[in-house]
């Protein structure tokens, strides 16, 4: 058995329009959404043996402020530039990457694809997963590569606003 979870970003800043689009940090309510959902991880005693992240600013500081929170180690984060704004095919090739004795990953990414990839595996879970909103997946596998004609369910779906 497998689990993934894929996780958005948390909210970005948009207050400098002169910056590039990769290089947008966090603002101030995703320096706070990112650790209240690596607390949320916590709760739920889920915490993954690798994190993938997307290299862009804002997934890149998600990722390192969850890992924080739930005591991964940040020098074992996988960073992926083509998680950027990746489609999911892309988020899949990363996935099928994976070393088979990992049993559960977490990946950071962005929309659409990221919405797109979840709403495969759900059956059309949500219009649009929220900033720091996450998705997570049971995997009746060995392999990652043979997910996706395994059968998947999923274990949970949470985003900063869900009142627990």
């Amino acid at each position: 058995m497998k689990t993934l979870l894929i996780c958005r970003h948390a909210k970005s800043d948009w207050s400098n329009l002169y910056i590039k689009d990769y290089d947008r940090t966090l603002n101030d309510r995703g320096l706070r959404d990112a650790p209240m959902m690596g607390q949320r991880l916590l709760v739920r005693n889920y915490l993954p043996e690798l994190i993938i992240s997307s290299t862009a600013k804002r997934a890149e500081q998600t990722a390192l402020l969850i890992s924080k929170e739930i005591g991964y180690d940040i020098k074992k984060i996988q960073w992926e530039e083509k998680l950027y704004h990746a489609p999911p095919h892309i988020i899949q090739d990363v996935l099928f990457a994976t070393d088979n004795a990992i049993n559960s990953v977490m990946i950071v990414c962005h929309n659409p694809g990221i919405t797109d990839f979840v709403n495969v595996l759900a059956n059309n879970l949500v219009d649009n997963i929220p900033t720091c909103g996450m998705a997570a997946f049971y995997i009746d596998t060995k392999r990652w590569e043979d997910y996706p004609t395994a059968k998947t369910d999923l274990y949970f779906y949470d985003f900063p606003k869900n009142d627990l």
